[in-house]
């Protein structure tokens, strides 16, 4: 195998997004990262995911947070070819608009996931992204008290989704190699808001007899590639996108 084939391979998807189900643990990153492991400790207020913007730099979103990526957590969440991302659970960035939404159920910790641009030095950009800048948010909340305050406060502050519907059919399961229905019920509500040229793509997933399998997702991005994406991972309702 060719140095350039080698080099392609680093960026094969990983396989799945597993629909924000990765389990997460506590995770060091490499040495080489010391450039955004500095702490801003003049911070004198809650950080704010709302106030977040596509493009800012990663660097500055981690100091306005008082955080490093030594405080990152393992996930298996995949991201775009020339991506990376860091995983947080931490209280202190888990804020959007005044509410808190840390917290946790006997199976999962709510988290903020922030994918940004790791450019090739030798090969260059691969799905037009740049060194460093943020390309889409993504908020997994497993607990029901904090996805409703999500909710509410993403309808009081942009008022009327520009889509909204509720998907309800039986949940399926794969046994011997075969896909069959249970009785359980599987419910999917979809909301779709624009705001400053920015889409906040919500999904909120439940499952009768399945507690620890609620969640909730938000993602909040700009550009087409990260809609392919979640389209690509399963998610309904991006065609609704224009």
């Amino acid at each position: 195998m060719n140095n350039k084939n080698m080099k392609n391979l680093k960026y094969v998807l990983i396989p799945i997004i597993c629909m924000g189900l990765g389990s997460c643990n506590q995770q060091e990153k490499k040495k080489g990262e010391s450039q955004m492991e500095s702490r801003n400790d003049t911070q004198t207020g809650p950080f704010n995911l709302a106030s977040l913007k596509v493009g800012q730099n990663i660097n500055d979103i981690l100091k306005s947070g008082g955080i490093t990526t030594k405080d990152t957590v393992h996930c298996d969440d995949v991201t775009l070819i020339g991506n990376e991302r860091l995983a947080f659970t931490s209280e202190k960035m888990l804020h959007f608009n005044g509410i808190s939404l840390d917290g946790k159920n006997s199976k999962n910790t709510n988290k903020v996931l922030l994918h940004f641009g790791k450019v090739d030095q030798e090969i260059g950009p691969l799905a037009n992204e740049k060194e460093d800048e943020l390309g889409m948010y993504q908020l997994d909340i497993y607990t029901e008290k904090e996805n409703k305050a999500l909710f509410e406060n993403l309808n009081q502050t942009f008022q009327k989704p520009v889509f909204t519907t509720i998907h309800e059919s039986l949940e399926s399961e794969v046994k011997d190699n075969e896909i069959i229905q249970t009785p359980n019920k599987f419910k999917q509500e979809v909301a779709i808001w624009k705001e400053n040229g920015l889409i906040y793509y919500y999904c909120e997933t439940q499952i009768d007899n399945k507690p620890d399998e609620y969640r909730c997702n938000l993602f909040v991005f700009k550009d087409k590639e990260w809609k392919d994406l979640l389209k690509g991972a399963g998610y309904p309702d991006l065609d609704k996108i224009s």
